[in-house]
């Protein structure tokens, strides 16, 4: 196995054109660099200089081995350098609903890579559930997540309410109680998401259940089937502004108990990385819009 060592004795032989002056360069005396680069060609089987009088000249193998080298040691000084200082970068695994993923979640997105263009983003949408349960098996790095029972690993971060409300079709008659719609459909998101937890239990505060649950893929998917007029659905008022689909649906208000929940942003409690401080200083800057 090629050492880093072995790449900085090829890099400074190749760049200064001599063992003498690669020897200085890196502060060890000449006999230790030609002793490394001879046990080198010989664990590698190549010839890597080639002696003309006085001076050495570089193989094609030297040459290339020296290209590769420069690569792996600007990384490795990078990494260092990251550490060392603490600067936000590398890989950020991040999970997200679908609602907050699709609106929300743009603009701080593109403020962190704006300001941090060494950070390389991955986006994993998932219901919170789904996002609680990566967090703790290490698949992602936090989570931006509606109000639920928390693991007690988790770190939360406050972020901003978001308003709930019952989508119907048009001209549907006004929703005031669950019995209003107690034989219509209810399509979810998810299941056991949120937002459908705030719909059963305002039918359970009522003593009733819905005559029917269906769960689609997506809130579009949702919209467009309310919209028909096939039932009826609980989801984030600031999704419906924001993609400017209100007036194709009617709007009804849920109980003031029922119709708030929190956003938050969550890590394990353990984990304070230089990349997650970036984005929740972002989020909390942005958590009013």
């Amino acid at each position: 196995m090629i050492e880093l060592e072995d790449f900085r004795t090829v890099v400074a032989v190749v760049d200064s054109g001599g063992i003498n002056k690669a020897a200085h360069l890196l502060h060890r005396v000449p006999s230790a660099l030609s002793m490394r680069l001879q046990n080198l060609e010989n664990r590698l089987g190549v010839r890597l200089f080639e002696k003309q009088g006085r001076n050495i000249i570089p193989t094609s193998y030297a040459l290339e081995l020296a290209e590769d080298g420069r690569k792996i040691l600007s990384s490795v000084q990078t990494a260092e350098s990251r550490l060392v200082k603490r600067q936000p970068g590398g890989l950020l695994r991040l999970g997200a609903t679908d609602s907050l993923a699709g609106t929300r979640l743009a603009g701080p997105i593109s403020d962190l890579i704006h300001r941090y263009p060494s950070i390389r983003l991955e986006l994993q949408v998932a219901s919170s559930e789904q996002i609680s349960k990566s967090l703790l098996d290490r698949e992602v790095d936090a989570g931006l997540m509606i109000t639920h029972t928390y693991h007690e690993e988790f770190r939360t971060v406050a972020l901003f309410p978001e308003k709930l409300v019952l989508i119907a079709s048009k001209n549907h008659c006004p929703v005031l109680t669950p019995k209003d719609i107690e034989h219509e459909t209810v399509f979810a998101f998810h299941i056991t998401g949120t937002h459908h937890d705030q719909c059963l239990e305002w039918f359970h505060e009522a003593g009733m259940t819905p005559a029917r649950v269906i769960e689609l893929p997506s809130y579009s998917a949702i919209l467009g089937t309310v919209a028909a007029g096939l039932g009826v659905s609980v989801v984030p008022l600031h999704w419906i502004e924001y993609f400017h689909c209100i007036d194709t649906v009617s709007v009804h208000q849920l109980p003031e108990t029922l119709s708030e929940v929190r956003v938050d942003f969550v890590h394990l409690k353990h984990v304070q990385s230089p990349n997650l401080k970036a984005l929740e200083s972002i989020l909390l800057e942005l958590k009013t819009l």
